[in-house]
């Protein structure tokens, strides 16, 4: 009977020192089997569903859905799914922005390097739209129906291919062909700050309305020639006006006067570069007569055009004027087009650097009908610092392209 005592404490010891359910960290005994060892460990991985709204995003006066005017392009890059995508537009006296690409390319939201966002653009049909549906594709009657007819200021005059309406004065609609191209919410804009002492009469299919004197005119853009009528649209009140490459002309009126001037915006092309002019012209008595010589406010060339990525052929600029006593305040949208064959697909909107004009006020010839058909860029002086030197010669060479 002892031998088979201390055969049963023998086993029993062996038992008890070869198990394999070693007790846990909490001093209890580990209950798994001897195949669960082998099971993999499950291992949750985070979940790569994007968090927060979809579009299509609501656009609105502090921006385009999660993206706001005013915070800090760090934070945006931070939040976009599909990782950082920013570029920087650098041409030296146009454009320098950072830009972020969110939203496969259809948002664009920009500002300065290593600050916030001054403005976000829509570039795509169905990424976003305003509450009453106002989205890239839109007509120019859609805009204006939905957010009121365009804003009235007369202290700044817009390219007509922008359309700024009056609800919303900090958002621009591009037009192309008719439709809205591109929508740009930036900051910075205003309200009209006053009435107007003389009322503009009613814009026509053919021309807009201007005080060039107090009586009220009608201003006729032709493809390379301006016609100044009376309000009744009948008689012309100077020869017409005849300026190769206009691009537009509007009138603009300084917070000191009651009467406004016709400020000339034109581009010059060479074959490896766009150069944009400013001229302004009034009345004096019934004469037209310059007041602002024709002056260089930005030039592209094909070489600067490629450091953005794009062909000089597809890179156009959207000009807005802003008068003030002693200059005229330039800015306005830069645009690149998707491709060459579709030149109403924007790919790319950012806002431009500001560039002013000075109110020289020179003495300046009258515009007779004997040189109405002198160009504009014919008359004005060389760009230079001394430019008013030679703004009383009319017969002065026309300006020079400046050099890339």
């Amino acid at each position: 009977m002892r031998g088979h005592g201390v055969r049963l404490a023998v086993v029993v010891g062996c038992l008890a020192g070869c198990s394999d359910h070693r007790p846990d960290k909490a001093g209890k005994p580990d209950k798994r089997g001897p195949h669960d060892t082998l099971r993999a460990r499950r291992v949750i991985e985070p979940s790569t569903d994007r968090v927060g709204p979809l579009p299509p995003y609501a656009i609105r006066a502090d921006g385009v859905g999660p993206y706001k005017i005013g915070e800090k392009l760090s934070d945006l890059l931070e939040r976009l799914a599909s990782g950082p995508r920013i570029a920087l537009f650098e041409i030296p006296g146009v454009v320098h922005r950072n830009v972020i690409r969110a939203e496969d390319d259809a948002i664009l939201i920009g500002g300065e390097q290593a600050s916030t966002a001054s403005f976000v653009a829509v570039v795509g049909a169905e990424v976003a739209r305003t509450e009453s549906g106002i989205h890239v594709g839109s007509t120019r009657d859609d805009v204006i129906a939905a957010l009121g007819p365009p804003v009235d200021d007369p202290e700044r005059a817009l390219d007509p291919r922008l359309l700024v309406p009056s609800s919303v004065p900090n958002l621009h609609a591009v037009l192309a062909d008719g439709r809205v191209a591109a929508i740009v919410v930036a900051s910075g804009s205003a309200a009209p700050r006053r009435v107007s002492d003389c009322q503009r009469p009613a814009a026509t299919d053919k021309a807009i309305g201007a005080c060039l004197t107090l009586a009220g005119e009608l201003i006729e853009r032709g493809i390379d020639d301006i016609a100044i009528r009376g309000a009744d649209g009948e008689h012309a009140l100077a020869p017409p006006l005849r300026i190769p490459g206009l691009v537009f002309a509007a009138p603009l009126r300084s917070a000191a006067e009651t009467r406004d001037e016709l400020a000339v915006v034109t581009r010059s092309d060479e074959p490896a570069s766009r150069t944009w002019w400013l001229a302004v012209y009034r009345f004096d008595g019934s004469r037209l007569v310059r007041t602002v010589d024709a002056t260089q406010i930005y030039q592209l060339s094909s070489t600067n055009a490629r450091w953005i990525g794009a062909e000089l052929r597809d890179v156009e600029l959207y000009l807005e004027l802003t008068s003030r006593p002693e200059t005229i305040e330039v800015g306005g949208l830069l645009t690149t087009l998707s491709s060459p064959r579709n030149a109403t697909k924007i790919r790319d909107v950012v806002v431009i650097s500001p560039a002013t004009v000075p109110r020289r006020r020179v003495k300046a010839p009258a515009i007779e009908a004997s040189d109405a058909g002198v160009s504009a860029t014919s008359q004005a002086p060389r760009v230079t610092p001394d430019a008013a030197a030679d703004a009383s010669d009319p017969a002065a060479p026309g300006p020079e392209p400046a050099k890339p």
